[in-house]
């Protein structure tokens, strides 16, 4: 007897009884495990207490790899042989998975194909696995099957073919089903079939009602309703599921996905920018790309304050906290991506949320304007910058860079953090981001402003004053839209 893993359930396959499985194989076993998502099984009370067929969805590797590890009970899966064999995974591996490739990249693929031949053999002879043939060996994949639906062995079967049966599975080849009449014919007993969908965006495995082999029927008419019944079967599955992106069986791009309402999976933009053209930039579409004009009275403003402003009539910004608070080039990291932060915001922003892309363009345009007259009433500086670098490497060189063409001038209030303080808040008020994706920005953005204290750009005080301008910007671009409805439930509520 051993024990399953996953399960915990006793078993005694002929395949695990014959010695330990190598150390190679249940090291990645075990990787797999702590790696792979965690699944969940629903409807596993449809599963028959003696040996049964499960028929499920292929969805790449995603459907063998939670049918190993996360199928209650004593399983087995069906593997293609040609995966289990030194000399055929080359060519199976390489025609099924990465045919369809992009020609420029095949050859990488034909190398790889051979780099995981004996990977792929290790592990598809070691895990619990039927080796399927197509010729006439095909009467041993028959009596293992057999053998192991005897034993009270869950099958798992994945027969899927490229022929598209509908938005969630493509059409499933039925000789699979003649092992319910080799299972007849040596046990007088009937055996189910039972519908599983692998979900793997849900992190669920579902199984459905099962459909029992009719001995009295011929065996063609039983392929026809059985493979009927499973498709069927695996597509209410589905359906009965929140929309969510299905994993296809062929090797496709994910941009070629679909929901399993049907629906592109990929995000589409908001905007065709296609069909843009001068003639039309005012027009209700594309109107809100105006607000980029910003950016130039912006630059022009920072140019003329820069230049016009002497330093020596700049007020210097200092706080005693300052002197506490080391320069160390490993923030420059942070305070260069800030860059980066603002164009990626703005474009994705722009392709996918234009709502967003108005509020946090507005945000900008706010915090430029107060900043810039508040350059010009109260020029600023700041004389914080170290003398020299103490060290010599990449990061101190671009901080020179930096020191060389931003002058030290015009520093309170600070727009690297009334930015961030912008870009944080349009992120975490994204109907489309992900909560992990919005903790993400707002931990960076947090960051950010710490960082330039740390490389000297700005004192303290210009980050705490940069405070009250995003909160001046925050309330013209969102009191009413956001912060007054709110208010106005809580006072009902109340």
């Amino acid at each position: 007897m051993i024990r399953n893993p996953i399960s915990g359930v006793s078993t005694t396959n002929d395949s695990t009884k014959k010695r330990r499985k190598p150390l190679l194989y249940r090291f990645i076993r075990r990787a797999v495990q702590i790696i792979y998502p965690k699944i969940s099984v629903e409807g596993a009370e449809h599963l028959p207490e003696d040996g049964c067929i499960l028929v499920g969805n292929h969805c790449h590797m995603h459907g063998p790899i939670t049918s190993e590890l996360y199928v209650p009970g004593r399983h087995t899966t069906w593997c293609a042989a040609q995966m289990m064999e030194l000399k055929e995974v080359p060519p199976y591996a390489y025609q099924d998975f990465w045919s369809g490739k992009p020609k420029a990249f095949r050859w990488f693929y034909r190398l790889l194909s051979y780099l995981i031949a004996p990977l792929s053999v290790l592990i598809f002879n070691h895990a619990y696995t039927i080796p399927v043939y197509h010729d006439q060996r095909l009467i041993t994949t028959m009596k293992q099957t057999v053998a192991e639906l005897e034993a009270g062995s869950r099958v798992m079967i994945f027969p899927e073919c490229y022929e598209p049966h509908n938005q969630i599975v493509y059409k499933f080849q039925d000789r699979f089903i003649d092992v319910a009449k080799h299972y007849y014919k040596r046990t007088g007993k009937i055996v189910s079939f039972v519908p599983t969908y692998v979900a793997p965006n849900l992190k669920k495995m579902f199984f459905g009602e099962p459909v029992a082999y009719d001995p009295a029927q011929p065996i063609a008419a039983e392929r026809v309703r059985i493979a009927a019944a499973m498709m069927d079967g695996v597509t209410a599955l589905a359906e009965s599921q929140p929309e969510h992106v299905v994993v296809p069986y062929p090797n496709m791009s994910s941009k070629h996905y679909v929901t399993s309402k049907g629906r592109p999976a990929a995000r589409q933009p908001e905007r065709d920018y296609r069909k843009l053209r001068p003639g039309n930039l005012t027009s209700p579409e594309y109107r809100h790309l105006l607000l980029l004009l910003g950016w130039i009275v912006y630059f022009i403003a920072y140019f003329l304050t820069e230049n016009l402003i002497p330093p020596e009539r700049c007020h210097p910004i200092h706080s005693a906290l300052d002197d506490l608070i080391p320069f160390h080039e490993l923030f420059v990291i942070p305070y260069t991506f800030w860059y980066a932060l603002i164009v990626i915001s703005l474009l994705r922003f722009l392709l996918y949320e234009v709502d967003s892309f108005r509020n946090l363009q507005k945000f900008i345009i706010i915090t430029q304007l107060v900043a810039v007259i508040v350059y010009v009433l109260y020029p600023s500086r700041q004389d914080l910058r170290p003398d020299h670098f103490t060290r010599d490497n990449l990061l101190t060189r671009i901080m020179g860079f930096i020191y060389a063409f931003d002058t030290s001038t015009g520093v309170c209030p600070s727009l690297h953090v009334a930015y961030s303080l912008g870009i944080a808040s349009v992120w975490a008020k994204s109907k489309l981001a992900k909560p992990g994706t919005k903790v993400l920005i707002c931990l960076l953005c947090g960051l950010i402003s710490i960082s330039v204290c740390f490389v000297k750009q700005h004192s303290i005080v210009d980050v705490f004053a940069a405070i009250p301008l995003g909160l001046l910007a925050e309330l013209l671009v969102f009191g009413r839209s956001w912060y007054w409805p709110r208010l106005k439930r809580l006072v009902r509520r109340a």
